[in-house]
């Protein structure tokens, strides 16, 4: 049996930690790596309503207000006097769009997927537009769904 050295138990605890090291970090990056390409669908909870209201001076106009329609995000977005409904949640990959007034564009933070009021895709990988709601003023109350 070959004598074990001081030198030698050093360098092979420090090749075993350094070898435990890389491939911690190979499955981290790995995991990281499959989210950014395939991240899951978002949903915002339990499916809920189907129709909601709200006061219209709670939007203003060139904003946003996030509600959740069965269980999905969905942004309602006044310009120029109409209102726009469409589902948050990027036709890619999933992802949840953000709302860009200055732009008047959601583009999605993933693949930058970029979508126009009516949902169109206008750029990026997208395959279909964002799918959109009823939207209507009723009285002073903005109902989607």
């Amino acid at each position: 049996m070959e004598d074990v050295t001081r030198r030698n138990f050093l360098t092979a605890t420090i090749n075993i930690l350094i070898g435990l090291w890389a491939a911690t970090a190979a499955v981290l990056s790995g995991f990281a790596g499959v989210r950014y390409i395939w991240p899951t669908e978002k949903t915002a909870g339990s499916p809920g309503e189907d129709r909601i209201s709200f006061p219209a001076s709670d939007l203003p106009d060139g904003g946003m207000k996030k509600v959740v329609i069965g269980g999905k995000p969905v942004g309602i977005v006044r310009s120029n006097d109409k209102i726009y409904a469409l589902s948050l949640i990027c036709t890619h990959l999933g992802c949840i769009v953000n709302w860009h007034p200055e732009q008047n564009r959601l583009i999605c933070p993933c693949h930058a997927g970029t979508y126009d009021l009516n949902g169109a895709v206008v750029a990026g990988p997208p395959p279909r537009p964002l799918p959109s709601y009823d939207v209507r003023l009723s009285g002073d109350k903005v109902v989607v769904g």
